[in-house]
C-alpha cells in the first residue's frame, strides 16, 4: 500500500529525518555531509544580506513540499524562498503545499544526486519558476528559470539573484569554499 503525504507527516513528527517520499515509497537519504552544510551556510549568509534589503521572500530550510497527488511525492530541497505577501505561515509548518519561488537543492551524495533532473522537472511543473542544484562535487550551480534554457555556472562565475533575489550576487566557487570563521 502507498504511503500518502499524511504518513510522511507522521514519520516527521516523530523525530524521523532525512526521508521523503516518492511515489507513494518512503526513501531514506543520507544525512547532509560538510560539503553540504558549507553550501547551505554560505549561500544562507549571503541570501540573508540580500533579503534583509529586498524583503519580498523569506527562506525555510529543509521544509517537505508537497509536490505531487495520488501518489503522493514529498521532497525536501535544502533551502524554498516563498513570498512574503502570503504571511510567514511556511516557517511554522513541517510539510506544505505552498509553492515557493525559488528552490535550492544540494546535490551532497550519491542518492541527493540520484533523479536530480526529474527532481527538477517536477518543481518546474508544480510552477516553481526557479531551482537552482548546487553540486559541490563539481562545483558547478545549475540554474532552472521556467521557460529558459538551463544554465550552468562555474566556480569562475557569478550567482546572481536576478529579478528572483535582487542584490544577491557571489562567485560560485565561494559557495563551496569552507567558511571563514570555520578556518580561524
Amino acid at each position: 500500500m502507498a504511503e500518502t503525504a499524511a504518513d510522511y507527516l507522521r514519520h516527521l513528527e516523530e523525530g524521523d529525518r532525512w526521508l521523503e517520499l516518492v511515489a507513494g515509497r518512503l526513501v531514506r537519504l543520507s544525512p547532509p555531509d560538510e560539503r553540504h552544510g558549507n553550501v547551505v551556510r554560505n549561500l544562507s549568509k549571503t541570501l540573508s544580506a540580500a533579503l534583509r534589503k529586498e524583503s519580498r521572500l523569506y527562506p525555510c530550510f529543509e521544509l517537505a513540499l508537497h509536490v505531487q497527488h495520488d501518489p503522493d511525492t514529498v521532497r525536501c530541497p535544502a533551502i524554498s524562498c516563498f513570498p512574503v505577501s502570503g504571511g510567514l505561515g511556511e516557517l511554522d509548518k513541517l510539510l506544505t503545499e505552498t509553492r515557493p519561488e525559488l528552490i535550492v537543492e544540494v546535490a551532497s551524495s550519491n542518492d541527493r544526486r540520484e533523479g536530480m533532473s526529474e527532481r527538477v522537472e517536477a518543481y518546474l511543473d508544480w510552477g516553481v519558476p526557479n531551482v537552482w542544484i548546487c553540486d559541490p562535487h563539481s562545483e558547478h550551480v545549475h540554474v532552472y528559470a521556467a521557460g529558459q534554457r538551463p544554465r550552468m555556472l562555474k566556480p569562475n562565475e557569478y550567482l546572481s539573484g536576478g529579478d528572483v533575489v535582487p542584490g544577491l550576487g557571489m562567485l560560485v566557487g565561494d559557495l563551496f569554499a569552507d567558511p571563514a570563521w570555520l578556518k580561524s
